[in-house]
């Protein structure tokens, strides 16, 4: 698997980590990939440089190893934190959190980054005081085709759908409860869950994004800074990781709403989760190391059965 993290002067990174088996064997430098993605077709992987200067990079994976630097590129907006790749494989596209901005690049034919192609500055913010500076998108997904963005700074989800030029046009934008901080989402079966940082949830929606529900990320503490959730591979469950408590959440999904199972202990400060057939990764930015849990299939309860020592990990890419 591949380990993104943060580099000096947050972290105590240098770049993505190589790991076989639970042993990190290299290491590739550059600066503060705290988001990492696979191209959808090509044997190519991403990075964002999570940086003031803002830019993104990609190299050719050989036997799953980033190789071959394939271009750098900036993304116009500081402090990118995550990225993707549109279902066509034509463009990559980054949330500038601190930038408040959503940047396009097109991609060459062998996955390379190229021109940039679009810009959009988001003007929506909310009142919580950490909303109040601007907008601050979070995550970019792909949707159809479509790209889902996540708004924390805005209280807001965006979806776009691309021109002929790769420019961003606007379909639609929903409205998430006032000062929730949506951070990440993610669709199972028909409903799309979102975690909400600010206010520590979360919120369900239907298909056409009516939101159906809000319920508490953490049954465990008041101070949470929910982040990332994932869906077992049967969609049965959701899991949900708590930075506060220091915990993943177990969710069963009863006809579409999360009810809550237990609560399992992580290192510390756990930020991103992925669900791997039934094994659960979890990267704990604080404590410096990805948690390996093996998932019950009946209770989809996870189970710490190893962990990968790494500096300041943010995003597991098996």
């Amino acid at each position: 698997m591949l380990i993104g993290g943060y580099t000096p002067d947050r972290g105590e990174g240098t770049g993505i980590a190589v790991v076989v088996g639970e042993r990190v064997v290299a290491t590739v430098p550059t600066v503060a990939p705290s988001w990492i993605a696979r191209h959808p077709t090509l044997p190519v992987v991403y990075a964002v440089r999570e940086s003031a200067d803002g830019g993104v990079a990609a190299w050719a994976l050989v036997d799953g190893v980033p190789g071959a630097s394939l271009g750098i590129g900036s993304t116009g907006g500081a402090d990118p934190c995550h990225l993707t790749v549109d279902a066509t494989g034509g463009y990559l596209v980054t949330a500038n959190y601190t930038g408040g901005s959503v940047s396009v690049h097109r991609l060459g034919p062998d996955g390379s980054i190229g021109e940039r192609t679009d810009l959009i500055e988001h003007a929506k913010h909310g009142e919580h005081p950490r909303q109040r500076d601007g907008a601050h998108p979070h995550m970019a997904r792909p949707d159809g085709d479509g790209i889902l963005v996540v708004d924390l700074g805005g209280d807001a989800i965006y979806r776009y759908v691309f021109d002929t030029a790769g420019r961003l046009e606007l379909d639609r934008m929903v409205g998430a409860p006032t000062q929730s901080g949506p951070r990440h989402a993610v669709p199972v079966s028909g409903r799309w869950y979102v975690t909400t940082e600010l206010s520590g949830e979360v919120l369900v929606y239907d298909a056409e994004w009516l939101l159906l529900d809000a319920v508490p990320a953490s049954a465990l503490a008041t101070e949470n800074l929910a982040a990332d959730l994932a869906a077992s591979a049967d969609g049965r469950f959701l899991y949900v990781s708590n930075r506060g408590p220091d915990t993943v959440t177990v969710f069963a999904l009863v006809d579409g709403r999360p009810s809550y199972v237990t609560e399992v202990p992580t290192g510390r400060w756990p930020r991103h989760i992925v669900v791997d057939g039934d094994t659960l990764y979890v990267a704990n930015e604080r404590s410096h190391e990805v948690t390996v849990m093996r998932i019950e299939p009946a209770t989809g309860v996870p189970a710490t059965v190893g962990r990968i020592a790494t500096p300041s990990p943010t995003c597991v890419l098996p």
